[in-house]
């Protein structure tokens, strides 16, 4: 096995386009330095943004891989193992034939080439848009890049649709004198050709360092719990920002271990509620024994607590005191007495008569006690110290 020291050059043809890693073991190149590569489509002329190494091990053609004899047998392991090398070797080597070698440095001539490509660019750039606008075609001209030799030249436009460009083609290949190419981009694609900032303030990531473009949904933004508004999430080309990919693992795992944390959090904030509720309900229960223990020790002493009062009282049992308002109920009033005192003056002094003459006499009698009983009543509240004086009959 032999090592081998390969220098690789990321090499970009334009600004804000990707970087495509060359091979330049035998040249020697700087970054900044401008060279002619050996692309799909021809030469082409790049501009060094990096340079790497690596180290690769092959094994020579020449080379068999050593077989060990032992006893005239031949041991298959050792076989195995050369074979095993031998197939390593050969990969590591289709991959180094994968990559193209940048083929000189620019000169002065390459670089005045180069500069007569571009103001044909902006001729054929400034021809097409206005065919485009003629033929009122639904399509927007983003770019026009002419291979270094100025053989080809490539349109790249931005539309919504399928766009029937047929007749436009012929029309800028009678014109231009050379031939033409029609590419049909996406918004992200329009970003990365033409630059700018983004809403952080810094270079946009897809005309700065990104290779390509990564699927990003509205679901990493919810992750990292991102307010929802699409003018903060999205770029300029209209879609989602780029930089929601970054750290969306990061924020994925970390939701997983919370996730775990919090169920674990709430499977312990549980079982201490559940806990605390069983202890509040057994003290509950003990303080009703206790209430309901208390109840019946203090009915079994009340009726003991009675009969020592009653031993000491002499085994009388005790008056129940009436309350006063019977008491002044059952005795009759002064006014009463009297009144009880003059009906029986008056049943003492009515002489004996028929019974059919009573009964006349005695309605005559009511109304005319009724009519006494008012007067001596004002009589009583006019005069003072009336209730002492006795009283008459009244004279007419």
């Amino acid at each position: 096995m032999t090592e081998r020291i390969i220098k690789i050059a990321g090499v970009r043809f334009r600004e804000n386009w990707k970087v495509y890693d060359f091979d330049a073991t035998d040249i020697e190149v700087a970054i900044g330095d401008k060279v002619i590569v050996d692309s799909e489509r021809g030469q082409g002329f790049a501009t060094v943004v990096r340079l790497k190494k690596h180290l690769e091990q092959f094994a020579p053609a020449d080379s068999q891989p050593a077989v060990q004899m032992e006893h005239g047998l031949q041991i298959e392991e050792e076989v195995e193992i050369g074979t095993a090398l031998a197939e390593a070797a050969e990969d590591s080597k289709q991959k180094s034939q994968v990559l193209r070698k940048i083929v000189r440095r620019a000169g002065e001539d390459d670089l005045v080439r180069e500069a007569n490509n571009e103001e044909r660019e902006a001729e054929a750039f400034k021809i097409a848009q206005d065919m485009i606008t003629e033929r009122e075609m639904p399509m927007k001209l983003i770019r026009v890049e002419y291979s270094f030799d100025a053989s080809r030249a490539t349109f790249f436009f931005f539309s919504e649709t399928r766009v029937d460009f047929r007749e436009l083609v012929k029309d800028l290949a009678y014109k231009l004198k050379s031939r033409i190419e029609m590419r049909q981009i996406g918004v992200r694609d329009v970003a990365r050709m033409i630059g700018g900032f983004g809403p952080c303030g810094r270079e946009l990531c897809c005309s700065a360092f990104l290779k390509n473009f990564e699927p990003v949904s509205i679901r990493m933004a919810k992750k990292q719990e991102m307010v929802l508004n699409p003018a903060k999430i999205s770029g300029v080309c209209g879609r989602l920002l780029c930089c929601l990919s970054y750290e969306y693992a990061m924020y994925d795992e970390i939701k997983k271990d919370m996730t775990g944390m919090r169920d674990a959090a709430m499977k312990e904030k549980k079982e201490d509620d559940e806990r605390r509720v069983a202890e509040e309900r057994k003290d509950s229960e003990e303080r009703q024994a206790e209430d309901k223990k208390r109840q019946n020790e203090r009915k079994q002493q009340e009726p003991r607590s009675e009969k020592k009062k009653d031993d000491q009282r002499g085994g009388r049992p005790e008056k129940k005191k009436e309350p006063q308002q019977t008491r002044k109920s059952s005795q009759p009033s002064e006014a009463q007495r009297q009144r009880q005192q003059q009906r029986q003056v008056k049943e003492e002094k009515k002489p004996p008569d028929d019974q059919s003459d009573q009964q006349p006499q005695q309605e005559g009698d009511k109304t005319g006690k009724r009519k006494k009983r008012r007067f001596w009543r004002k009589k009583k509240k006019g005069q003072p110290g009336g209730e002492n004086k006795p009283q008459g009959p009244e004279t007419s």
